[in-house]
């Protein structure tokens, strides 16, 4: 059964499925579905091959289809992630024993942006599982989708986070996905929602840490100490949403100081592409001890926040500020 990546929610899971398109995001999280929802139904063990790996999916197979009553029920979970479409990848669908097996349950991830109108291997995974259309989100199905990503606020919430979140990563849902998770955090430690309050609180503690990435890779630190101290005075029990984009600054620069093309490595670290120019210009002089170090010590903050270490974990926080002031400070 043929669904677009949409449609998966109220759609039957399968024991074989197939994830098709360049949406990363929404390939990852209809894989986790899925994978959640075969464990549920008794698939507790699970191998994963890559597309240089695919030697191995026959003997794995063979072993476990038509198994013994009693033998583990097994995922297999197999990665094309660029290039042709594997061949191999084809015989395997193609193997109509997988489709009658209690004791296997088949999930493929595949880079491709079309499948074929016809072909055996397409046919057979049609009729028995389901093929799942994740290729690029035009824009009314993007907002779509991350309107979904937001139903865990307020409604009256919605427009302005909404909007704000989709405005400011049209295009890049791995972006809009790090702000969800961050409004989350910041909800997630509320132990009562009321509108009126978390309108405030989330208007000038959440906003801000939204914001603060910009001010920081922009290396404004006086206005990053200004953020810290307002949060501090105003909602000094909520400091999770701003040690998580500190984290998330800190590793993107760890990743780009290690790399030898810092360009991808922050891309694949989640920076969005409208960014990675002030994080090149950021990590320009900058060595990867200092991010290593800066890295350690956010280990330790997030333990001083879980009140593991006894510590002020604003004191900690501006400390770490000032500290990647230094490790950023433009050589001259």
């Amino acid at each position: 059964m043929k669904i677009n990546c949409l449609n998966f929610a109220t759609s039957k899971n399968s024991h074989y499925s197939f994830l098709y398109g360049s949406e990363l995001v929404i390939k990852q999280d209809i894989a986790d579905q899925i994978l959640q929802s075969l464990k549920l139904a008794g698939f507790n063990d699970k191998v994963s091959l890559h597309q240089d790996e695919l030697d191995k999916a026959e003997e794995i197979i063979s072993r476990n289809v038509g198994g013994s009553l009693f033998q583990e029920k097994l995922i297999l979970h197999l990665k094309h992630t660029s290039g042709k479409f594997p061949e191999k990848i084809k015989m395997i669908l193609e193997n109509q024993h997988l489709y009658n097996s209690d004791n296997l349950a088949l999930i493929v991830e595949s880079s491709i942006e079309k499948t074929p109108a016809s072909g055996a291997w397409i046919k057979y995974i049609d009729e028995q599982g389901l093929i799942v259309n994740c290729s690029k989100l035009k824009t009314n199905e993007e907002k779509i989708w991350l309107k979904r990503q937001l139903e865990f606020l307020p409604k009256s919430l919605l427009p302005m986070f909404g909007g704000s979140i989709f405005q400011n990563n049209e295009g890049n849902l791995l972006g809009q996905m790090n702000e969800v998770r961050l409004l989350k955090l910041l909800f997630n430690s509320k132990q009562e929602i009321d509108e009126t309050e978390t309108t405030n609180i989330v208007f000038h503690s959440g906003l801000s840490a939204f914001e603060l990435e910009d001010v920081i890779i922009d290396r404004k630190f006086e206005k990053v100490l200004q953020t810290i101290n307002f949060l501090k005075e105003h909602d000094s029990q909520n400091s999770a949403p701003l040690i998580w984009m500190i984290a998330k600054i800190i590793n993107s620069c760890l990743e780009a100081t290690l790399a030898t093309n810092k360009k991808s490595a922050l891309i694949k670290s989640g920076v969005w592409s409208s960014k990675i120019g002030q994080y090149l210009s950021l990590t320009k002089n900058s060595k990867a001890s200092e991010f290593m170090r800066l890295s350690d010590q956010m280990l330790r903050l997030d333990l001083i926040n879980k009140g593991i270490i006894k510590s002020n974990v604003w004191e900690q926080i501006e400390k770490i500020i000032l500290q990647l002031r230094g490790a950023t400070e433009p050589q001259h």
